[in-house]
């Protein structure tokens, strides 16, 4: 059905498309009105309306090595480390 609107689009047709997911309508949408209470609040192009918010910061968020980390870090990233016959417990007396 996304590749029929996609074409009939792109042939010059309007196509009048109502969603609730954000995404369809960012992918699909030349213009986007954005209904809240029966009312139109705004619309635009996707450009346009993004310029209603303010600009992106850069936030610092610390980052837990998960599992795969841990173990890339220990074996290499190619996972043919020669170290492969050293114990390396942690926690325990081997």
């Amino acid at each position: 059905m996304w590749q029929a609107v996609k074409e009939l689009a792109g042939q010059g047709t309007t196509v009048l498309l109502t969603t609730q997911y954000l995404d369809e309508a960012e992918q699909l949408a030349d213009r986007i009105a954005i209904l809240h209470g029966g009312r139109i609040m705004v619309n635009g192009t996707l450009a346009e309306l993004k310029q209603l918010l303010p600009p992106a910061k850069v936030e610092y968020v610390e980052k837990q090595p998960t599992l795969e980390d841990v173990f890339l870090a220990i074996v290499g990233d190619d996972g043919k480390n020669g170290d492969a016959g050293n114990d390396r417990s942690v926690g325990a007396d081997a």
